[in-house]
């Protein structure tokens, strides 16, 4: 679960260096949708970089699946336990 904590800091943190028009702060988790709306906010007229809408498609399905797996036995005693939530 750590993990998937880390890699979701991870590429929220590419993301805010690479975009630092976004206001995504180092360290911080973002959530893809707004990240995707805060871009159309910035961007009116271009269009999301290939490299960016990857890393956002990362974030989403590191979200998705990390939110499953809480949800999943033992994984939800650790998590109830631990204090870990869904993103």
């Amino acid at each position: 679960m750590q993990r998937k904590l880390n890699l979701q800091r991870e590429i929220s943190s590419k993301l805010g260096i690479n975009h630092p028009e976004l206001d995504i702060f180092l360290g911080e988790i973002a959530d893809p949708e707004i990240i995707s709306k805060k871009w159309k906010e910035v961007h009116a007229d271009k269009k999301i970089p290939k490299k960016t809408l990857e890393q956002i498609k990362a974030l989403k399905i590191n979200k998705l699946q990390y939110n499953l797996l809480i949800k999943k036995a033992p994984y939800n005693w650790v998590a109830k336990i631990s204090g870990y939530s869904a993103i």
